[in-house]
């Protein structure tokens, strides 16, 4: 019987790399787990060493640490998949290494480190990645964040080929995903990780049967952002309909907060929006801003945000 394709899968211990590596697991072989090594592996200076699962003395059982979010490494171990972490993707011990698994196709999804031209050429039919932005849009690190910031309705994930640009490889899929009033970053991330791995596996499949068409990217419609720093949490009320700041709030505060609404010479420290309306709502004694109750209404070029305490002045 001829043996399922085989995946080398990379991606980190958090939210979003495991959607994809469960949807892998039910059509493909994944042969090994690649994550970034941490910073004690960095200081040891090795390109990169096998992660075992930790046993106490004079047991057969794993330790269970109940307080570790459950990531792709406990569902690699479980299922007798050897995990890495690397430091040095370009290192001849690195590529030799994973090359002795003969991988079909290399899975990305989340990885902190560029991914070198020499490790590109490991796999037989090349390398994907899942991106959560419609490409070329908002390449980078943390596309989400930028989502709410420029305030968009949709985003959606990108299934594209990588090569040695920052997500500028060939399309191979796209999915639409709504932004919905008031979602947090954590709920936007999770729908993308969800829609992206199942349309990551769908398309390693086609890729395996020959079966995908390459888009290239357009190059003038595309934009690349950074990590936010702090001043891109500060939100000119002045300029954003009240939506746009409820909508950013919500989905960022908790995420990498806290927000800085500048309203006109002042500036409020907000973690929490609760409701926003677009009415032109206002008493004789407002100005930018009224308080009503613990609740306070803030103006913004169109409509009114309201945010709760604590609100720090600046």
């Amino acid at each position: 019987m001829e043996r399922p394709p085989r995946i080398l899968f990379l991606g980190m211990p958090g939210r979003f790399s495991l959607p994809s590596l469960r949807a892998l697991l039910e059509s493909f072989e994944v042969c090994a787990v690649v994550i970034p090594a941490a910073n004690d592996a960095t200081a040891n200076r090795v390109p990169l060493y096998r992660r075992e699962q930790a046993r106490p003395a004079g047991s057969t059982l794993p330790v269970l640490n109940a307080s570790v979010e459950r990531s792709i490494v406990q569902l690699a171990w479980e299922r007798k998949i050897p995990v890495w972490e690397v430091s040095n993707l370009s290192d001849p011990t690195t590529i030799s290494t994973f090359a002795t698994y003969q991988p079909d196709i290399v899975c990305v999804a989340c990885f902190s480190q560029r991914i070198p031209r020499v490790f590109l050429e490991i796999p037989r039919l090349g390398c994907l990645n899942v991106h959560p932005s419609l490409l070329p849009a908002n390449r980078g690190p943390v596309p989400l964040f930028w989502t709410f910031k420029q305030g968009s309705a949709q985003t959606g994930v990108t299934i594209h080929l990588i090569d040695e640009s920052m997500d500028g490889g060939d399309i191979l899929a796209q999915e639409v995903i709504e932004v919905t009033s008031g979602v947090s970053y954590v709920q936007l991330e999770l729908a993308c990780a969800l829609r992206g791995g199942r349309l990551l596996s769908q398309t390693a499949w086609k890729l395996y049967e020959d079966d995908v068409i390459p888009v290239p990217q357009d190059e003038a419609r595309s934009s690349y952002h950074g990590f936010p720093g702090d001043e891109d949490f500060v939100v000119p009320v002045a300029e954003w309909d009240s939506a746009h700041v409820y909508n950013f709030i919500c989905g960022v505060a908790d995420w990498g907060g806290p927000v800085v609404l500048q309203v006109g010479s002042e500036h409020m420290v907000v973690q929490k929006a609760t409701s926003y309306s677009h009415e032109d709502i206002c008493e004789t004694s407002c100005e930018n801003y009224f308080e009503r109750g613990e609740e306070l209404w803030v103006r913004c070029k169109v409509g009114w945000v309201v945010v709760v305490s604590p609100v720090t002045f600046q």
